[in-house]
Parts: structure tokens; sequence; C-alpha cells
């Protein structure tokens, strides 16, 4: 297995092993890039079958995270790890190793991990909402949608709103402070790591295939972005943030990104992980 730590260098090879093997919703270069703060470091690791890992290692803690599954063949997936576990844990530099695996996945690692590593419980368990787009009504109609179409009635009707493109925007502190009212006034108990949305702001959001801003009585208010995940029809929703500045304003962005998605010819859409239960 080899190391490369100059990721902006090696985005090609990267990108290749994503084109070829990516299956999951955060398999994006980009994305991955923005996903390291200032005391982490992004490290890709790849195999000599041309599978790998997309990782984030912290040196002064002594442990790394696989940021999503490994980009491997479904039969390579287990190796693909177990290989990364034997090369790392050789040098006494890391000592931990953080993952978030599917279901399926996890039970194979566990059954065949190797003597000296020991596995940790479960932190936490993220339910994934995927909504086939077919069956979603732009129009709201009828009793089904009736509570969504009145809300997104009355908003349109008392406010003004309009959706622009992200990447043409050009304030850029005014999108980081919609990130960072949102963490502020968010209920949930789960953590927010914010630094990625952050980091994404700055590179213009590279990466993402859709990008808008959402201005409501001439207030920008929300992000709404995301891309295709490799080798599917499905649309991943990686951002999908507001700062509450209106009542009801999380319905009209969602119901704005699921309109946009359909009417855009998508065919499925993935809202990302929201955790079960706390950590």
């Amino acid at each position: 297995m080899r190391f490369f730590e100059n990721i902006l260098a090696e985005q090609e090879r990267i990108e290749k092993v994503i084109k070829k093997y990516g299956y999951a919703p955060e398999h994006n270069f980009w994305w991955y890039l923005a996903q390291a703060d200032k005391k982490q470091r992004n490290v890709f690791a790849e195999c000599d079958d041309g599978s790998g890992l997309l990782t984030i290692e912290e040196r002064d803690k002594k442990k790394c995270t696989i940021f999503s599954g490994p980009i491997a063949p479904p039969i390579r997936q287990t190796a693909t790890i177990l290989e990364y576990f034997y090369c790392i844990f050789q040098s006494k530099e890391i000592q931990k190793v953080t993952l978030e695996l599917k279901s399926e996945l996890y039970k194979k690692l566990i059954k065949v991990l190797p003597t000296g590593v020991k596995a940790r419980s479960v932190n936490y368990t993220l339910s994934w909402p995927v909504y086939d787009l077919n069956m979603f009504d732009i129009s709201l109609s009828g009793n089904k949608w009736k509570t969504l179409r009145k809300t997104k009635n009355r908003f349109y009707r008392e406010h003004s709103v309009v959706v622009s493109d992200a990447k043409k925007y050009g304030n850029k502190e005014v999108l980081h402070s919609i990130i960072d009212e949102w963490r502020e006034k968010r209920g949930g108990s789960d953590r927010t790591y914010c630094h990625s949305y952050h980091n994404f702001i700055n590179g213009n959001f590279n990466g993402a295939t859709e990008a808008r801003v959402l201005e409501v009585d001439g207030i920008i208010c929300g992000i709404n972005a995301g891309w295709l995940i490799p080798n599917s029809n499905r649309f991943y929703g990686s951002l999908g943030i507001h700062n509450y500045h209106f009542s009801d304003l999380g319905d009209i962005l969602y119901l704005e990104d699921l309109t946009y998605l359909k009417e855009h010819g998508y065919k499925e859409a993935d809202m990302g992980g929201r955790r079960k239960r706390a950590e």
C-alpha cells in the first residue's frame, strides 16, 4: 500500500479511482479535500490493485479516520481495510482508526480483524433517507401534501424568494455566516463539524454539480449544494443549510432542493445521514 500526502498533486490519481470504484455519497475529491482542519492532513492510501482509502490523519492524537467507505469493488472492500490496518499499525504514530461503514461491511470486518486489533463499540447509527423523485409531486397536490402545500403557498405569498447560482455569489462572508448561525441555532444532540462546510465555500463549491443560494426578502439565508454519486443515478445533497431567519425556512429550502432536482432530471435524492442516537 502506498500513501500520498500531497492530495492536490494526486487529484488525477484519486479521481480515477473514484470514477472506477466510487459508490458512496462522499466519494468526491473536493469534498474529501474540505474535511481536514488545521490540525489534520489528508492522506490517500492506495493498494496495488488500484483500490484505495480516503483518510484523514491527526498525528498529535495518534489517530486516523477513514473518510466514507473504501473505494474498492465489494469483493475487495474488507481486504482493503485490513491491508491499511497492517500498514498503519506498523508504526506507533497511529494507534486508533475511526471508520463509518455500512452495516454489512462492518459485520464482515469484525469477523476478520487480525490479532492485536480491537474493535470498540459502535458510537452511533445513521438513518439515511433516499427519495424516489418519481414519487415527488412538484405541485404538492392532494391530501398527502396538504400541510407542505399550505406552508409553501403562505411563505411565497408573504415573502419575495430568489434562487441563484452559489458559485457566482461573490460575498463568501455571508455564506460563512449562514453556517455559523445554523450551528448556533440548530436543535438536536449530535455534534456538528462545520470546518468542512467553510472549506467547501472557500473552494467555491468545487466538486458540486449543483450549488444554489436562497434569498428571501433580499437576505441570503440558505444554501443547497451536492453532486451525482459515482456510478449511480442518485444525487447527494451534501449541503442543505439555512440560518433560521424566517419561520418555515427549513421546509422551503428542502422543497426547493427536491423541486430543482426533479425538474433537472435527477431520479433519486440522497439527503444525507442523521443520527438515530447521540454519541
